[in-house]
């Protein structure tokens, strides 16, 4: 059975909250996407519920905003929820805030989890690290810090000790401009997460903990803020924005203009119920 398309219209019609990916859908890494602007220029004047789901955890939601009206997206850090605005939530819920991290990340998430009260490690102190947090690796991603980081664990498995690994982002890539693309953070924890499985066959301390989409955290948040439980999903990404929504039991359009941006990938979907959007959104051009 088809897919069946809907419009932008038609989903503001229908539903009575949206959840937006960012990357792919209002801008592609270096500029707002055709119709974003007055899409969201619209929803805010009418006060239509809305809310932007992103994995990106390399800076804050304020940051995030300031960028966003910088380029002309008039949206409120209150309507963001990010991946890396959950890393707290999560050591918070699960009552590890007193225990040592490590993170690769940007000054700006590492100051505001300071500010919590997390205790954050040097780089020279990364041996002593209970939990590694992967928030940001643009400045990382070297065979020196994955070998490193595989010997690491490996030493600590040898004196029955295990380091928590959490990852925010759980993208392998993303896009940068029309046709470009960048690996995340995901890759190489990825590439990690691998390398222990070799040497240590299946054990679930060596799979990184991820809390950005399709997990259910970041879509459980996200619904407790909505007003309605009519809500719709609109990204751009199959395995997180498509999935996440799908098990959260939350509607969900796959918008062609970020990653999934061709026949090949939409017919793919077939495949997996899980996977499959429940309408397919050519743009979010009003």
């Amino acid at each position: 059975m088809e897919i069946p398309k809907i419009s932008i219209r038609k989903i503001i019609k229908n539903y009575e909250s949206i959840l937006f990916d960012s990357y792919g859908v209002l801008f592609d890494g270096e500029k707002p996407i055709e119709g974003s602007k007055k899409l969201i220029n619209y929803l805010n004047k009418i006060n239509f519920d809305y809310f932007i789901l992103t994995n990106d955890a390399s800076i804050t939601d304020q940051e995030r905003s300031k960028i966003f009206i910088d380029l002309g997206l008039n949206i409120d850090s209150n309507k963001i929820i990010s991946s890396g605005s959950l890393i707290f939530n999560y050591l918070e819920q699960r009552q590890l805030t007193k225990k040592k991290c490590f993170i690769y990340g940007t000054e700006s998430i590492r100051k505001n989890l300071i500010d919590k009260g997390i205790i954050l490690l040097n780089q020279r102190d990364i041996q002593k690290s209970e939990i590694i947090i992967f928030s940001d690796v643009e400045s990382w991603p070297s065979i020196d810090n994955l070998n490193q980081l595989l010997n690491l664990l490996y030493e600590k498995h040898k004196n029955n000790k295990f380091i928590r690994l959490i990852l925010p982002n759980p993208d392998i890539i993303y896009p940068v401009g029309d046709s470009n693309f960048n690996f995340g953070a995901a890759a190489f924890v990825d590439i990690l997460e691998k390398g222990l499985y070799r040497i240590f066959g299946e054990k679930k301390e060596y799979k990184a903990i991820k809390i950005g989409k399709p997990s259910k955290m970041i879509f459980e948040i996200a619904k407790m803020r909505c007003k309605s439980n009519k809500i719709i999903m609109i990204g751009d990404q199959i395995e997180t924005d498509i999935l996440g929504a799908n098990k959260a039991r939350i509607d969900s359009a796959l918008v062609t203009t970020g990653i999934n941006n061709t026949d090949k990938n939409i017919n793919t979907l077939y495949k997996n119920n899980q996977l499959q959007p429940n309408f397919i959104l050519e743009s979010i051009r009003l």
